[in-house]
C-alpha cells in the first residue's frame, strides 16, 4: 500500500503474513486449489471480499498473481527471499499437489533438471506389496512427450546432492544438517542437473 504522508509503497504488516504463508504452502507443493482451501479454513478474507454487493472468496488467478508477483522478493520489502520466489515460481509451472498425509513435497522438486531435455523432474509414488516408494523422474518422459525412461530414488538422489553440498559449501548450517531438506535445498541450490545414469551437477545459489 501506499505511505499516506510519503507516497512510497510499504508493506501492510498485517497482510504480508498473508503472502508469507502462501509462499509456504507454495513451497511445500500444495497446488493453488490447496492453498485457496487452507487460507480460507483460517478466515482469511480476500481483500477485495465484496464485488458488485457479493461477497467473493479467494480466486486461484489471484493467488498466482501474488505468487508470480516479483515485488515480493524485493530486499527491500522483506516478504520472501528471491530464492523462495524464484522456486514458488517454478512451482506453478508443474502443477503440483501434496498427496495423503504428507507436509511436503521432496526436497529437490522445482530444483532438480533432467540433463538431457532441461526438464524438472518431478514425483512418481510407486506401491509394491503395501509399501510405496518415491522417485524423481522426468517431467517431459512422465507426461509422454518424450525423452529417455529412467528415474532415480528421491532418498538417492537426495542424499548424492547433500553429500556433494557438504564438500562444496562451506557453512555451518549446511555441515550441521543430518540430510537434505526442503528448506536447504531452496536456500542454497539453484539447479542440480540429473543425467539418466543419475550423475549430478549442481548449481549453488550466488
Amino acid at each position: 500500500m501506499r505511505h499516506e504522508k510519503y507516497g512510497v509503497l510499504v508493506m501492510n504488516s498485517e497482510k504480508i503474513q498473508v503472502v508469507k504463508l502462501m509462499f509456504s504452502l507454495c513451497l511445500d507443493g500444495m497446488s493453488l486449489g490447496q492453498i485457496k482451501e487452507v487460507i480460507e479454513s483460517q478466515g482469511i478474507e480476500y481483500q477485495a471480499k465484496y464485488k458488485k454487493d457479493k461477497i467473493v472468496g479467494w480466486s486461484l488467478a489471484e493467488i498466482r498473481k501474488i505468487l508470480s508477483d516479483p515485488i515480493y522478493g524485493n530486499e527491500r520489502y522483506s516478504a520472501v527471499a528471491k530464492e523462495e520466489l524464484e522456486i514458488a515460481r517454478r512451482m506453478l509451472t508443474l502443477n503440483t499437489r501434496v498427496v495423503g498425509k504428507r507436509m511436503e513435497i521432496s526436497a529437490l522438486v522445482g530444483i532438480a533438471v533432467c540433463k538431457e531435455c532441461g526438464s524438472f523432474l518431478v514425483e512418481k509414488s510407486v506401491s509394491t506389496r503395501g509399501r510405496t516408494y518415491l522417485y524423481y523422474m522426468c517431467r517431459k518422459n512422465k507426461k509422454g512427450k518424450g525423452c529417455s525412461t529412467h528415474k532415480i530414488a528421491v532418498q538417492e538422489l537426495d542424499e548424492k546432492v547433500f553429500v556433494k553440498m557438504r564438500r562444496d559449501i562451506e557453512d555451518r548450517e549446511v555441515l550441521c544438517c543430518k540430510g537434505l531438506t526442503r528448506e536447504i535445498a531452496i536456500r542454497y541450490l539453484k539447479y542440480v542437473s540429473v543425467d539418466c545414469l543419475g550423475n549430478i551437477e549442481i548449481i549453488l545459489n550466488i
